[in-house]
């Protein structure tokens, strides 16, 4: 562009400083010094004065920067004839030198993003304090539910107690999914990328959602490519959620066969390096007009299959919006009647990328199995592994395993004698698991659980024999775990105090009782404690404040955080605080375990001396 107002005038120079004066939007040029050549009139509405006023004048709309780099854009406070309004420019360089910037108010705007804002505060806060209070109730009554389900009962009690846990627990996942729903839509939902194995997360959930499954006569399985990396950077609860509703959706919505994760890895346009999650199902299929709105709010498709099944409809929702806040992308493949392939696709820093060792290389092993699930996923994660994989769908050919290892279906048992391999290995499930160990098949050299882990193929199919441990056991607790610890629980709520006394007393702890945040600092003051449970939430003082009280005053006690709340702002909080961990309700003796042998040092212990 060229404009020299004070040079010889020519056509085209006055043409553009017409046009400039009739813009709507403020207009400012200046020579190469800062001093100003031309205003016009949008400009001088706005702060007053005659055109020779403002010629020749040293006028800066922004803190003086180089203008022959190129273009800059920003927002000044200023004072003009209506008052102190915000104004963005648009500051852009001219051949002739000097500089044009084009003005236009955006105080209004401003002001309705700022009211906008406080909205999106104000409804977050709301969600936040609802479903603490909806939180609070139905973790005592999941709690309640485990500790009764540890009593004698009758086997239709048992399945009574079995029921309301899990509506308990249904309602704790839909109320974490409707907050972190309107967290994402808000942008406040904080990642806190970490070291995290895939695999692992993989194994997990699988394993977790199998009874759900075996219940479906529903097989589940995993498979771990060779592509897949061996551990990322990300955030490993907002992975755990992407899993959990992507399979949690194929098997509430399949009636047979099965369904199965894949774990891959890849990278995409830019070089960068991805994980990939896949989960395949041999549902009803989701045809293209379901499929388009899939990812939407309270949406379940219009299919037989997917009205027969309830559901708030926020799963699928969620998950599209915590990959697009990884910066990723997801995706489904189906058409009706062949079952759906859900995938998401996250960019993730690696830290260990894939194996290249191939531990099953010059293995040969035979799936003998009804479930199509079980043959394709078991040979597909035979073959990462560097064996050689057949399949079996047919019991009558069972001979042709002869000279390999074969994975036999438990269904199939009886024919382990006829089938000549050189080792056979049973697959049952966990509930059939002890039948099988204590009346061993005719012909059979152990069991394998299913769904089949990984390291179980790598150990047992290509060198050890499984024994009386099988697979896929969970460690069980030996004894008394917590034995002699002295633990503080500081909670208000009667139930949830009596849950968290109950649960630690089952582990050998002495737990001891605060109702409220003072008379739990005054506790720790008096000593005497190995570690201490306390709530967020709590009269007269609040979790965090009792933290930065009891660090202040030289407390080194191991303090744990136990809440309804699940935010990461309140963890950050409850962390800066000085607590030592965050664990949320209703507590799991597992993690609770965990988490305090971690931190409660032996050297460090009170042991309880009785009598």
């Amino acid at each position: 562009m060229t404009l020299t107002p004070d040079s010889p005038s020519s056509d085209a120079a006055d043409a553009a400083l017409i046009a400039l004066d009739a813009a709507g939007e403020m207009a400012l040029l200046r020579a190469a010094d800062g001093r100003v050549r031309f205003v016009n009139h949008a400009f001088l509405s706005a702060f007053g004065g005659k055109r020779s006023d403002w010629t020749g004048r040293w006028f800066a709309v922004a803190p003086a920067g180089p203008t022959d780099r190129g273009s800059r854009r920003f927002e000044a406070l200023m004072r003009t004839r209506s008052g102190n309004r915000w104004v963005e420019w648009d500051e852009r360089p001219v051949e002739s030198g000097g500089s044009i910037s084009i003005g236009r108010d955006v105080t209004d705007q401003r002001d309705a993003d700022a009211e906008r804002q406080e909205a999106e505060d104000a409804r977050t806060r709301f969600f936040a304090s609802v479903t603490h209070e909806l939180r609070t109730p139905l973790a005592g009554v999941k709690g309640v539910a485990d500790l009764l389900a540890l009593t004698a009962l009758e086997p239709d009690q048992r399945e009574y107690v079995r029921a309301v846990a899990e509506s308990a627990m249904h309602g704790l996942g839909l109320i974490d999914e409707i907050l972190d729903l309107s967290r994402l839509e808000a942008g406040h939902l904080d990642l806190r990328p970490e070291p995290v194995r895939p695999s692992d997360l993989v194994r997990h959930a699988v394993e977790l959602l199998a009874p759900r499954a075996a219940e479906k006569g529903l097989a589940l399985a995993c498979v771990v490519r060779e592509s897949a990396p061996e551990e990322v950077l990300a955030d490993t609860a907002r992975l755990r959620q992407i899993l959990f509703n992507l399979l949690g959706n194929a098997v509430k919505f399949t009636s047979e066969g099965g369904a199965w994760v894949e774990l891959s890895g890849d990278h995409d346009s830019e070089d960068r390096a991805r994980l990939i999650i896949t989960v395949r199902d041999t549902g009803p299929g989701i045809d293209a007009a379901d499929q388009a709105k899939i990812f939407d709010h309270f949406e379940r498709g219009t299919g037989s299959a997917q009205l027969k099944e309830s559901g708030a409809g926020l799963g699928l929702a969620m998950v599209k919006k915590l990959v697009e806040a990884m910066n990723g992308e997801i995706g489904l493949e189906s058409a009706p009647g062949e079952g759906a392939s859900f995938w998401a696709a996250l960019p993730v820093p690696i830290r260990k990328g894939m194996r290249t060792d191939r531990p099953l290389a010059g293995e040969s092993v035979m799936v003998a199995s009804p479930s199509r699930v079980t043959r394709n996923a078991l040979s597909a994660q035979i073959l990462a592994l560097g064996g050689e994989a057949r399949t079996l769908s047919n019991p009558d050919r069972i001979s042709s395993a002869r000279g390999l290892t074969l994975l036999l279906d438990s269904k199939w048992a009886e024919r382990a004698p006829d089938s000549g391999a050189k080792r056979t290995l049973i697959l049952t499930d966990a509930a059939s698991k002890d039948a099988i160990r204590d009346n061993p098949p005719k012909g059979a050299d152990g069991w394998l659980v299913t769904p089949v882990r990984r390291q179980s193929l790598e150990r047992f199919v290509g060198g050890d024999m499984p024994g009386q441990a099988g697979d896929n056991n969970r460690l069980e607790g030996e004894g008394w775990p917590l034995a002699g610890l002295r633990v503080l629980i500081a909670e208000d709520d009667p139930v949830n105090g009596l849950i968290a006394e109950r649960v630690l007393t089952r582990l050998g702890a002495h737990p001891e009782r605060a109702m409220n945040g003072r008379e739990a600092l005054e506790r720790l003051k008096a000593g005497g404690l190995d570690a201490a449970l306390i709530d967020l939430r709590m009269p007269e003082m609040d979790g965090p404040s009792v933290a930065k009280s009891a660090r202040e005053a030289g407390i080194n006690v191991p303090l744990i955080a136990l809440t309804a709340n699940t935010s990461e702002a309140d963890r950050r909080a409850c962390l800066e605080a000085g607590m030592n961990a965050f664990l949320t309700k209703p507590v799991d003796p597992e993690t609770l375990t965990g988490t305090v042998l971690s931190l409660s040092k032996a050297q460090k212990r009170f042991r309880v001396v009785s009598g």
